[in-house]
């Protein structure tokens, strides 16, 4: 009797497995766009499901190493990557992954495409996309805040061949998303030079060509707004480092082929960006750019390990069938899915906001969903994840599978550009503004009226209901009800988009499987119940779990 060996699970081309992926591109962009981009993506998908597998796993097996000093002791700071990473890297440029929003072949709908190719590409590149990543929002920045700097690094950076890349270094020991303690100083140098000094603790793109820092100028005043951005090469004409050492690699939980440095800065050279002060504000458009591909990556882990549970589902037999011809399985994998589909549709809708806010339409909706689909994707990618993970049972906790190290990389998008708190801060800042919760509102209510299926019936009053929830709290934002907030707001409108891609899929397709997800997304609940404990009370569950005194 021939021994039993499992046949695992594979992907293939998910821009044809992946139903929602492919319709939900084709729902958001116009027929003859959809057409145009599609050779793109069918090549994205192909390059995802067998050239990059076999580099990333390379990459992973290979993590970065830090050689301080040369055999006779001098001091090198070496950091050497894989040339397998570095692949991945050169693949992401060739296919435009960087250059697409900036040659700007489909206008307003470039970034639903962009979108669409870092989705199949992301799973599968060992985390190379996090330079992709910087050099896109360092492009933006550099054309916006100093067109003189642009006209010298954007063609660079947005080159498909020998392409530059860049870092954004923020983060410091004294202070993470709080950047007003950065301690960082700029000093004058010669001919408008500026020489840097302080340290760096995580710096995420530590091989790239040219790096964004924040810096205080002496004489400055404290707090975030005596600090300037500076724009440095990281390497010397002879190839040396520019007044940087290297203290040492990070050890992470996930993202372990991505070279993550502590570093110093002793007299780096550098220039200032649009001129001193303003540093924090023009970092603005660059985090919205990260936050944007960092809710893609919380999706796209998900949309990868979906299609390995839908394909192994098909080939696992349990108790005599298999795995997807039990009922309590195909729930579980449906209530997943759902998550996912809201992910899409909510990203998606962030990129066509970004999209026109980037060709000159207003933006106050751009801002507010690049923060709303960071917050939920990348912990809604989290939470799938890790369902997911146990979908395979044993082999879903084995490294060699490659599926643990998926999860721990989706970790990370929790934490760039702002945890979920961080985030859930920034929506309440923004909705300081009334234009904000009114072009929310507004948005939801003129969607909503837009609804025309009878199918959609129970959905629109679903989301009536939240939206009727959420007012006071947009009117009237407090802290305390931030998370809540901002929770609310990202699955309230998931919930609508999925009612309008239902809708379409209704009426383009006549398959009423959209249906099904937005209500199973809904049955979850839009909106977490309050809390109307006193600040005292909820002292006491947070920090001693002990009951008050009575």
């Amino acid at each position: 009797m021939d021994p039993f060996f499992q046949t695992p699970p594979q992907t293939g081309n998910r821009f044809h497995t992946d139903p929602t992926l492919r319709l939900a591109l084709q729902w958001r962009l116009p027929e003859a766009v959809f057409q145009a981009a599609s050779p793109a993506l069918e090549n994205m998908g192909r390059l995802a499901a067998d050239t990059m597998p076999p580099l990333a796993e390379q990459a992973e097996n290979n993590p970065p190493r830090h050689l301080p000093y040369d055999a006779w002791g001098r001091r090198v700071d070496r950091v050497e990557v894989d040339e397998s990473w570095l692949e991945l890297v050169r693949l992401g440029q060739r296919q435009g992954l960087v250059s697409l929003p900036h040659e700007d072949p489909y206008g307003v709908h470039t970034r639903i495409v962009q979108a669409g190719l870092i989705n199949l590409y992301d799973p599968v590149s060992a985390v190379a996309d996090c330079p992709l990543v910087m050099t896109d929002g360092a492009t933006c920045l550099l054309k916006e805040h100093d067109p003189e700097l642009a006209k010298q690094y954007v063609p660079r950076l947005t080159a498909r061949e020998q392409a530059w890349t860049s870092g954004q270094w923020m983060t410091e020991r004294e202070g993470g998303s709080d950047v007003g303690r950065s301690a960082t100083i700029a000093r004058p140098g010669d001919g408008g030079t500026w020489h840097l000094f302080g340290s760096k603790w995580f710096t995420s793109a530590t091989t790239a060509d040219m790096a964004l820092a924040l810096a205080r100028p002496e004489g400055a005043g404290g707090g975030s707004r005596g600090l300037s951005l500076f724009l440095l090469e990281l390497r010397q004409a002879d190839g040396g480092w520019n007044g940087l050492t290297v203290r040492r690699l990070k050890d992470k939980l996930g993202t372990r082929a991505l070279p993550t440095a502590e570093l110093d800065l002793a007299g780096a050279r550098a220039v200032p960006v649009g001129g001193l002060g303003d540093g924090v504000r023009k970092l603005t458009g660059l985090l919205g750019v990260a936050r944007y591909w960092a809710a893609i990556g919380g999706l796209a882990g998900v949309g990868h390990l979906l299609a390995l549970a839908r394909d192994y589902a098909g080939k696992r037999e349990v108790f005599g069938r298999c795995l997807a011809d039990h009922p309590i399985h195909r729930e579980w994998l449906a209530r997943i899915a759902s998550v996912y589909d809201a992910m899409v549709v909510l990203n998606l809708e962030t990129a066509w906001q970004l999209g026109r806010a980037e060709h000159g339409e207003d933006g106050t909706l751009a801002r507010l969903f690049t923060s709303l689909g960071k917050l939920a994707c990348a912990r809604q990618g989290v939470w799938a994840a890790s369902e997911l993970l146990e979908s395979f049972g044993g082999a879903g906790y084995v490294e060699d599978t490659g599926i643990p190290r998926l999860f721990r990389n989706l970790h990370v998008n929790c934490i760039w550009e702002g945890t979920s708190s961080v985030l859930a801060h920034d929506v309440l800042r923004a909705l300081k503004k009334p234009e904000t919760g009114e072009a929310y509102i507004e948005e939801v209510v003129r969607r909503l009226g837009a609804l025309r299926h009878p199918a959609s019936g129970s959905m629109r009053e679903c989301i009536e209901e939240a939206l009727e929830s959420l007012v006071p709290m947009i009117n009237s934002p407090r802290e305390e009800q931030a998370r809540r907030l901002a929770w609310g707001m990202a699955r309230t409108f998931q919930a609508l988009l999925l009612t309008e891609f239902a809708e379409w899929r209704l009426n383009y397709y006549d398959d009423g499987i959209g249906v099904t997800v937005a209500r199973l997304f809904a049955a979850e609940g839009l909106v977490e119940a309050g809390c109307d404990e006193s600040a005292a009370a909820l002292q006491a569950v947070a920090f001693t779990g002990q009951a008050l005194p009575r």
